[in-house]
């Protein structure tokens, strides 16, 4: 996105190796047209959007699209969808570990070459469930660096091979805090290869499916698509879906706006965006602060201080190129989101989906969004997952 350079892809690269200011990298495929294979199962109906090697697509459901009729009534939004990764039998919803990162595993897993080198990556706690499980089960040897406050979500319904490790940064331990060390583990060990995070476009298009699949049963882009952020790569995904879809000109000409949801006391995006900043703000002279700051919030997988907001193509740029907002829905707010939709739909969502939730709710009450327009809520995680009993070994970092 700095430079406009081309490579063919050979499943680690990254970043752009030229020298200018950063830029994310986006995949560019052999047809510019939306095929959805009718005869595959899951996110493999996609394939074609995604970045697969000659190994395949390791198994994944896709996004169930719905409707809640009762929350369509709750909230006066008779056009709201509801695009739902989690595990809702009942809905179609049938994602193993409940949330959405298992769209980003198994579409990660699918580029990576097979090599004797491990693949690193840090978590806060949804995608190390997630990568751990898909990686165990295809036989891929994965570094799952995790905080210690992220143990507790590891969880799952078989043990986990040996090829997958955990590594435990100890104490109170930041999310970024979990990123520095995947980071400083692979640039010190040839063996060892950092994922990437939002800067592999195999995660950012494994989560574009959601978008992917709400154009498809809507038959048309919406005009919102409203999420919770973290490091935002599920909302640079969805964008970068919706520009393809629009390229492909029978889903409308007018991408969706973004309408991005922060879990307050900590918003870094919401703070820059609201001031029409380029760059996002620094919080680095209060790092006490920050730290009590991250530690206050109930959706703990938000809460990145370093999402890719200035970097070209990141959230500065899809939020100003989709016309987007960002508001912020604190803790409170996210606890009445979610009583409300267990009390309408008798299922429990995920802290950073209900932070959604909350923030649409706002956005409407406020008359920001009309409620008339077509709404896609992108929910990232909920339901019941199968009863999870195992927990991985665990080794702890040195300081």
């Amino acid at each position: 996105m700095g430079c406009g350079s081309e490579w063919s892809d050979d499943g680690l690269l990254t970043a752009c190796p030229n020298a200018h200011a950063p830029a994310l990298l986006r995949t560019v495929y052999e047809t510019a047209h939306f095929q959805p294979d009718p005869d595959a199962e899951g996110i493999a109906r996609y394939r074609n959007w995604l970045p697969v090697r000659s190994g395949g697509l390791p198994a994944c459901p896709r996004t169930a699209v719905l409707q809640s009729a009762a929350l369509c009534e709750a909230l006066q939004a008779p056009n709201l969808w509801l695009a739902f990764n989690g595990f809702w039998p009942q809905r179609g919803a049938l994602l193993p570990t409940g949330t959405f990162k298992d769209l980003e595993s198994a579409a990660v897993l699918a580029r990576f070459p097979a090599t004797n080198r491990t693949l690193v990556a840090a978590s806060a706690g949804n995608t190390a469930a997630a990568l751990a499980r898909a990686a165990s089960d295809a036989g891929v040897r994965a570094l799952i660096v995790v905080p210690e406050s992220a143990l507790s979500k590891l969880r799952f319904t078989r043990p986990l091979d040996s090829c997958v490790r955990v590594l435990c940064v100890p104490g109170d331990a930041s999310y970024d805090d979990a990123i520095a060390c995947a980071k400083s583990i692979a640039s010190a060990n040839q063996g060892y290869i950092f994922e990437g995070g939002a800067a592999n476009v195999a995660r950012r298009d494994g989560i574009g499916t959601t978008m992917l699949a709400a154009a498809e049963q809507l038959g048309r882009l919406p005009a919102y698509f409203a999420a919770a952020i973290g490091s935002g790569a599920g909302a640079i995904a969805a964008h970068e879906a919706a520009l393809r879809l629009r390229q492909d000109g029978r889903f409308g000409d007018v991408l969706p706006k973004l309408l991005l949801v922060q879990n307050a006391p900590s918003a870094p995006v919401y703070e820059s965006w609201k001031r029409r900043s380029h760059t996002l703000i620094s919080y680095g002279d209060r790092p006490e602060a920050l730290r009590a700051r991250v530690r206050s919030l109930s959706a703990s997988v938000l809460s990145t201080q370093t999402p890719p907001y200035a970097i070209r193509g990141g959230l500065y740029d899809v939020l100003t190129e989709s016309r987007g907002d960002v508001c912020v829905a604190d803790n409170a707010a996210a606890a009445a989101a979610r009583a409300l939709f267990e009390h309408l739909e008798g299922v429990t969502l995920e802290p950073a989906a209900a932070v959604a939730l909350a923030g649409l709710q706002g956005a409407l009450d406020r008359g920001e969004i009309p409620r008339s327009e077509t709404i896609v809520l992108h929910v990232t995680g909920g339901g019941a997952a199968p009863d999870r009993t195992y927990a991985p070994d665990v080794v702890e970092a040195a300081a």
